[in-house]
């Protein structure tokens, strides 16, 4: 969709502006947009309250994520797992993130993962730009369980606090409220 012949992520354009300002939606009017094909191409899944462990198989993320899981033995309780239509190994891991704790997006000694807390990820059944759908291997929404202690302390940012502000989140440490509090 967007017109840009060398664009860097294809498919991954939302048809409508400001989708992030959009109403939460009753479960019926779901079923009318399936319905009428609004969400035959996909939808995004926004992350608030939710920490999605992104593996990235172009980008290293296949051999980073089995440091991970090493490291974090618990991810194997994930309770919905999505492979995404680039394949190779790539998926989406879903856990619920604990309230107001700020956290990092990237770790270095883990290429190729991203850590998503915040903004959106593509959701389950979408198409992705190569043809393939990202498809739901175990679980359902659910089943979504609280990420593992050990991946929060990883993932924590330190001394910060996480709140939404404008439609937007927004992460502060103390000197941060205390220079705003100073003016």
């Amino acid at each position: 969709g967007c017109g840009d012949a060398e664009c860097k992520v294809p498919g991954k354009h939302p048809y409508s502006s400001s989708w992030q300002h959009s109403p939460e939606w009753s479960d019926d009017q779901i079923e009318v947009m399936k319905m009428t094909g609004q969400l035959s191409t996909g939808y995004g899944v926004l992350c608030r309250g939710l920490i999605v462990v992104d593996i990235d198989a172009r980008n290293g993320g296949v051999d980073s994520w089995a440091k991970l899981a090493e490291a974090v033995p618990d991810l194997a309780n994930c309770g919905l797992i999505v492979a995404t239509g680039s394949g190779n190994g790539s998926r989406h891991l879903y856990f619920t993130a604990p309230e107001g704790v700020a956290m990092v997006t990237h770790l270095p000694e883990f290429k190729g993962i991203d850590f998503k807390s915040s903004g959106y990820v593509v959701g389950p059944g979408s198409l992705h730009s190569s043809g393939a759908r990202y498809e739901v291997l175990d679980g359902d929404a659910y089943s979504i369980g609280p990420a593992p202690d050990a991946l929060v302390a990883l993932l924590r940012k330190p001394e910060r606090h996480r709140a939404e502000y404008n439609g937007g989140v927004v992460d502060v440490s103390h000197e941060d409220l205390a220079d705003m509090l100073s003016h």
